[in-house]
């Protein structure tokens, strides 16, 4: 068979390198795409520049308050400077990407999603007032976008074995810093009252922080680092004293047996399948009993034991019902980010927390029943993809536990989910022989 006046898409060596192998694969003759063989190879490093943005992008969306002098910002709002380093990142290697790369079409329910909460906010602010959050969903969408591009650039296979080692340098930095801080870890410890007061790499806290690097063992499942990067997510967990971190361990330990369990194999790779989960079963059942004890070791199991009675949970309760209080007199939403502000106002109390800790209750009260539907239109076809996949495409589980989790943590508008979310966009658009090279 010949492939007469074909014109790759992309002008990128790593896509011909892909189209290439596949084309050979299947026996088939190439002619006219002969002239870009020494193009290709010629710009080699020019190549590179889609995988190096895509690492140092979601590196800096991971290291998202750290600022220019290398300080940690506590907090969003107030304590330290607005702009930080993961923007000048994305003002820089982002536009760069956009223009080596081509804008990909969104899935209907991203445009309806942010057509929605953008047009509800803006007639909401007219009553309520404008908050600084829709600047945060702006830069969601930019990076959506740049997620997009940078994952039509690469295809899947590059993109997650990109975001695998991506993620174990995460997980070496804030296992670093909880080195450089232990001793306020092990004075928490003495003492267990909430979480430990230390600076992160994540805004929300030791909490938030926990969660988003359990969140990255997704990208190593299947590789021989999956076992010690999610002890390493599990101990930061205990040490935080984050029960939603544990929560995401054990949801990323559940997706990589059923991903193996529903892998095409035969012969000796059938009872490999079973290696995982007993490895994981002997290191919980051996870690549970050397914590037994142990002075705060076991104060994890103490917070889930008293779900609903301890602060962290009051404090939940508090804001849901209050939030409850919100919507029945705004049904249509009060805007981005007014919800906290209007709960206050309904109980006569002053509210720590930001959020709401359940971002469907959050775009109820935010965008109305309106923002819940499309928030709740792109859950469920995030775990169609999820099931569709067969828990093989790590990209697409992020996005899919991410929405599980999003019953209990998260503030909204997170530029990791939505960066996330551009690249399976992107790479789906690929053919599938070249995500599989």
């Amino acid at each position: 068979m010949l492939l007469a006046g074909f014109e790759p898409e992309e002008e990128s060596p790593i896509v011909f390198l892909r189209l290439r192998k596949a084309v050979r694969k299947r026996g088939l003759r190439v002619r006219s795409i002969a002239p870009y063989a020494s193009r290709g190879l010629t710009k080699l490093s020019g190549g590179l520049l889609p995988l190096m943005g895509l690492g140092l992008l979601f590196l800096a969306l991971n290291l998202q308050m750290l600022t220019f002098s290398g300080d940690l910002v506590v907090s969003e709002s107030g304590g330290g400077p607005a702009l930080k380093v993961y923007h000048a990142v994305f003002a820089s290697v982002g536009l760069l990407v956009l223009v080596r790369g081509r804008l990909v079409r969104w899935r209907p329910e991203m445009v309806a999603y942010f057509v929605v909460i953008g047009a509800t906010t803006l007639v909401a602010s007219l009553h309520f007032g404008a908050q600084f959050v829709l600047a945060n969903t702006v830069f969601a969408i930019y990076a959506a976008v740049i997620g997009a591009t940078v994952g039509r650039m690469t295809g899947a296979g590059a993109a997650i074995r990109v975001l695998r080692w991506t993620s174990v340098v995460v997980l070496l930095l804030v296992l670093g810093k909880a080195v450089v801080f232990l001793p306020e870890i092990l004075r928490f410890l003495a003492a267990p009252n909430g979480h430990p007061l230390l600076p992160t790499f994540y805004g929300g806290g030791p909490n938030i922080e926990a969660t988003w690097v359990a969140m990255g063992g997704l990208f190593l499942i299947g590789s021989r680092l999956f076992v010690p990067y999610v002890l390493g997510s599990g101990v930061l967990s205990i040490a935080y004293a984050s029960r939603v971190g544990l929560i995401t361990v054990t949801f990323v330990v559940f997706s990589g047996i059923v991903g193996t369990m529903l892998r095409d194999g035969s012969g000796s790779a059938r009872w490999r399948r079973w290696l995982l989960p007993v490895a994981l079963i002997v290191l919980t059942v051996v870690g549970v009993s050397a914590a037994r004890g142990v002075t705060g070791a076991d104060y994890i199991a103490q917070r889930f034991q008293r779900i609903g009675e301890d602060p962290g949970s009051t404090s939940r309760l508090t804001l849901w019902i209050g939030g409850a209080d919100v919507f029945t007199a705004h049904p249509f939403g009060v805007g981005l980010g007014n919800a906290v502000p209007q709960i206050e106002r309904a109980i006569a109390a002053n509210i720590k927390e930001d959020n709401l800790h359940n971002l469907y209750l959050q775009h109820l009260v935010d965008t109305g029943v309106q923002g819940l539907v499309v928030f709740l239109l792109l859950a469920g076809l995030a775990w169609h993809r999820v099931l569709v996949s067969r828990f093989q495409n790590p990209m697409v589980l992020y996005v899919g536990i991410y929405f599980v989790l999003a019953l209990l943590q998260f503030r909204g508008a997170e530029a990791l989910l939505w960066f996330v979310y551009g690249l399976q966009r992107g790479a789906a658009t690929l053919p599938e022989e070249m995500n599989a090279a």
